[in-house]
């Protein structure tokens, strides 16, 4: 009888935000896979945990992913983590999931943080319908012609991490694209200078401008101009 492949949540930031269920599970199987084990051996520090750990990543997804497949089939149940929240969002855990699936291996999602989610219903932007577009193009042309197409087709809340290295420029041609409408940009999720800002465009590039953006951003903004407040307002 096959066994187990759980999905574990970890947190974005602040290492409380991982539920006793996630803890218990990550102690209890035989094998632990990890995008970066260096990274992750800090949560299990933090938590006392000791299983043995592996690098599943997206530089060897294809080549291991058939080896955790028969480990799963033949010696035990596997916990699957990312760098931080939810594995299988954008990430390389999905190769992993699909392949179980595809093998009636059993999956199971043991739920936790997630920073878009969590930037979603902290933004004030509709939360009934919305759609993740994972990091914007790295190019200006490539991003306004994304933008253009979501101002002609899209109807509910959009998602964006973002790379402080162009949040700045993609927030402008967010104004370009659709005017002056309300946006929410959140910084350092979970952490010590986590910090909200929810405007204009010209207003949150303002606000830029007297502190260059650092650290991992998750921008929201809705294409109909609905949701948002009246100012930009920071929290830390």
């Amino acid at each position: 009888m096959a066994h187990t492949l759980y999905i574990v949540a970890t947190p974005i930031g602040n290492m409380e935000d991982i539920t006793y269920r996630a803890v218990r599970i990550l102690k209890e199987v035989p094998l632990v896979l990890a995008e970066d084990t260096r990274h992750s051996r800090m949560l299990f520090d933090f938590y006392d945990i000791r299983t043995p750990m592996e690098a599943y990543h997206d530089f060897n997804k294809e080549k291991v992913t058939p080896k955790y497949v028969e480990y799963l089939k033949n010696e035990g149940d596997i916990a699957l983590i990312s760098d931080a929240g939810t594995p299988g969002v954008a990430d390389p855990a999905f190769n992993l999931v699909r392949e179980c699936v595809r093998e009636g291996i059993d999956v199971r999602a043991v739920p936790g943080a997630c920073a878009m989610i969590t930037a979603l219903v902290s933004s004030g932007m509709p939360t009934d319908h919305f759609s993740f577009q994972y990091f914007s193009p790295k190019k200006s042309a490539q991003r306004i012609h994304l933008l253009e197409r979501l101002k002609e087709t899209a109807t509910d809340t959009q998602i964006f991490y973002a790379s402080p290295h162009n949040v700045d420029k993609f927030v402008e041609e967010i104004g370009q694209v659709f005017g002056e409408i309300k946006i929410a940009v959140m910084r350092e999720l979970t952490k010590k200078f986590e910090e909200h800002l929810i405007g204009t465009p010209s207003e949150v590039l303002a606000s830029f401008k007297k502190r260059p953006p650092k650290g991992e951003f998750v921008l929201v903004f809705h294409p109909q101009g609905k949701g948002g407040l009246d100012e930009v307002t920071t929290e830390e």
